[in-house]
């Protein structure tokens, strides 16, 4: 029904390019096909990009989505099956993308218009986004590395220099963030939305380039002790652990579906602590992700239809641990929590971890799909009943089908000492020994 287009609508059954054409969900899906061994499908996708795939019809773009959506996909796929045009497009796209950090301190503009290739600012006017600043580095240190071009790592890696100088109080940083001076610009601070991947690739970016810039280690280790001094809170009745939001003076006792990634990155950050995975701090991470996980899970296993709502409350002294607010009660296929059971699936081996993965995407199989065998959003997860939304996220393919079925997959081949996932689940390569590192002054 869609074929080349940016996105499915799964109910009026036809393509949708609200990312400017870019065949966002034929790019953000190649690595899951080639992951699946659906070469067939694959090898198809990419006889489409080397004759069809162009930027030229878009506009103004997302840097932030369309490098972890589309530069990331390109370049995973790139990385697995060394098809040289999937490199060409990267190169082709990354040009275009690039000129977004040419502000006084690097800070990227949040879009590029891809006409005049120059960076242009969007509803946050003069502010950067946190989680946007902060989650471009996987993909355009992948870019310098296979074209050997350092430009490209030294100015996505310079948002990162600029906020290790800001050392806030806990390693905690707010969610905006002045483009023009890089004063932050407002007080939230979340695992969440706007926050979210920021803290991710702070351990990712470390891991991708092998463990030796050890500056980016030392911001997420105190981002995690921050997360304990500050955000890491307790339900009623029964105790289930949950990450708050904080705007400097109090805590909000809510926590977003999207939050549910760092279930994983905890665990991911313990099975690579530098002081060893048996270490005091190591073994207090990973019980902190296994009982972020044990919530996330609840958050699903609660509702009607067993899927999770966008964000849930944890109300104080209640006889209910968790509530869902009526207008955030739709479930937009997103992947975090089946991201985050995967990777502890693969850390601590425990079959549980596989065992909720199961229930989970029977859980969507049953609510979100149509009777053309497509998904769509679900609209309310307490009552499935009020059907499905015509949107098909590209992330449902790039994230959580393949996260889903990576857990149930013993053989697959992506273990997490020799790949990192970008925050689209595009797996790339650990560096070698011919990256160097990139130092801060």
């Amino acid at each position: 029904y869609a074929w080349g287009y940016d996105e499915l609508k799964p109910l009026s059954k036809r393509g949708d390019n609200n990312w400017g054409g870019m065949s966002v969900t034929l790019v953000d899906s190649l690595d899951t096909l080639y992951l699946m061994g659906l070469n067939d499908e694959f090898n198809d996708a990419i006889d489409y990009i080397e004759t069809s795939l162009t930027y030229n019809n878009a506009n103004t773009v997302s840097v932030f989505e369309t490098t972890i959506r589309v530069l990331g996909g390109l370049l995973s796929a790139y990385d697995l099956s060394k098809k040289a045009v999937l490199l060409n497009k990267a190169i082709e796209l990354g040009q275009i993308l690039l000129p977004a950090f040419d502000t006084r301190l690097g800070i990227p503009m949040s879009q590029v218009n891809v006409k005049t290739r120059r960076g242009v600012s969007s509803w946050s006017g003069d502010s950067a986004i946190l989680s946007e600043l902060g989650s471009l580095q996987i993909e355009f240190r992948n870019l310098g590395y296979y074209t050997n071009d350092k430009s490209y790592e030294s100015k996505a890696m310079k948002p990162l220099h600029v906020m290790h100088a800001k050392n806030p109080p806990h390693g905690l940083y707010p969610i905006k963030v002045s483009i023009s001076d890089g004063s932050f610009t407002d007080s939230q601070i979340t695992f969440g939305a706007l926050g979210d991947s920021f803290y991710e690739y702070l351990l990712k970016v470390w891991l991708q380039g092998n463990r030796r810039e050890n500056w980016l280690r030392e911001m997420y280790d105190k981002a995690v002790n921050g997360i304990i001094e500050v955000l890491l809170q307790t339900t009623d009745p029964n105790g289930y652990v949950f990450l708050a939001d904080y705007n400097g003076r109090s805590l909000n006792r809510k926590m977003d579906h999207l939050a549910c990634f760092m279930a994983g990155v905890l665990a991911l950050g313990a099975y690579t602590d530098p002081l060893g995975f048996d270490s005091e701090r190591a073994q207090r991470d990973l019980a902190i992700g296994k009982a972020l996980m044990y919530t996330c899970y609840q958050m699903y296993h609660i509702t009607a239809s067993g899927i999770s709502a966008e964000y849930v409350e944890f109300p104080k002294n209640s006889n209910s641990d968790i509530s869902i607010p009526s207008h955030v009660s739709f479930y937009i296929l997103r992947p975090e929590v089946a991201e985050s059971l995967f990777v502890l699936g693969q850390i601590t081996k425990d079959p549980i971890y596989r065992e909720w993965s199961w229930e989970i995407y029977q859980a969507i199989n049953k609510h979100c799909k149509t009777d053309s065998n497509t998904f769509g959003a679900l609209r309310n997860v307490q009552n499935p009943k009020q059907g499905l939304d015509d949107r098909m996220e590209s992330f449902f393919i790039a994230e959580t089908l393949k996260y889903l079925y990576l857990a149930q997959d013993p053989d697959h081949p992506i273990d997490l000492l020799n790949f990192v996932f970008n925050t689209e689940a595009h797996p790339t390569r650990i560096f070698d020994d011919s990256h160097t590192p990139y130092e801060i002054k």
